[in-house]
């Protein structure tokens, strides 16, 4: 009896530690990391977010993709340039960008095309009538 007794001690205590290992732990301040996700699970986790955004707000949001910008025009001239994180799922062939602006006003963006993480603050604001999302106060994570 004494040695099934031990087994099974060993046995729970081995799934308790297998269970602890899927739990997912966020960096200090982080409320949502797509940076550490998987390109099929952060595609459904920003499209959540971009429908549902209102449900985000002022929660602190870190992401991994590549530097966009998105030229804001008015009858055919520029009036602003818009920063993004361009994230792809996991073929490649889908993307959603999420703008944010930068911290420090006086800091300058990274090249476009550039691979960069970035965590800010989860914002809504419209344009021109049309709901948006942003992370605000955001910087750049090595």
């Amino acid at each position: 009896m004494r040695v099934q007794t031990r087994i099974l001690s060993l046995l729970l205590v081995l799934l308790l530690a297998l269970a602890a290992c899927g739990e997912e732990t966020l960096p200090e301040g982080v409320d949502v990391d797509l940076s550490r996700m998987s390109g099929t699970v952060v595609y459904g986790k920003v499209y959540d977010m971009v429908t549902n955004g209102k449900n985000y707000q002022d929660q602190i949001v870190r992401m991994h993709g590549t530097m966009s910008t998105i030229d804001v025009k008015e009858k055919g001239k520029l009036v602003d340039t818009l920063y993004s994180c361009v994230i792809f799922d996991a073929a490649g062939c889908c993307s959603q960008g999420i703008e944010f602006v930068l911290q420090d006003q006086n800091a300058e963006y990274p090249p476009i095309g550039k691979e960069i993480t970035v965590e800010g603050r989860w914002d809504w604001y419209q344009l021109y009538g049309i709901d948006r999302y942003r992370l605000l106060d955001a910087v750049m994570v090595k």
